[in-house]
């Protein structure tokens, strides 16, 4: 038997795609503008509040849609950077127990999003490694940070 191997062909990403390449760091929410900052959506896992996030624009648009907040006050996507995400989840979202990795809405009728959830420190963890930041210096499982911040919108699935 013998093998061959064949060159590989350079690709061209579509005109017009939004999708990221799978060496970027980018990461969409879905937001709203709030009272002079950003609102990021959470959504509930019976008591706990659940930040989820997206590899792709399309998937939180569909998101958006598929959910029913798409004529509800304003929920868009938003890119997001590491940076960004690490600010929401030490500030409006310091709550929230999980963020959810490209969760589909039925998963919050169905109970199955914690299939696609990590504990917020691990999230966050994970973000500090990949940007090469240490982790030592951020209180990843702080408590409140303040009691005059406005706690941003939960939406649960009933």
């Amino acid at each position: 038997m013998q093998i061959e191997r064949t060159a590989k062909r350079a690709t061209t990403p579509q005109k017009g795609s939004r999708r990221r390449s799978p060496a970027s760091k980018t990461r969409w929410l879905i937001a709203r503008d709030g009272t002079g900052r950003l609102e990021p959506l959470c959504v509930r896992r019976g008591s706990a509040r659940v930040l989820p996030v997206f590899s792709f624009e399309e998937e939180a648009e569909m998101f958006v849609r598929l959910g029913g907040y798409e004529g509800d006050g304003g929920w868009r996507a938003k890119e997001s950077s590491a940076g960004e995400l690490v600010s929401v989840l030490l500030g409006p979202c310091k709550d929230v127990g999980s963020v959810a990795l490209d969760p589909l809405p039925e998963m919050l009728k169905d109970g199955t999003v914690g299939l696609v959830s990590i504990e917020r420190g691990c999230f966050l963890g994970r973000l500090f490694a990949r940007e090469g930041l240490e982790v030592s210096r951020i209180p990843l499982d702080s408590g409140p940070m303040g009691t005059s911040e406005k706690t941003p919108s939960t939406h649960s699935a009933e």
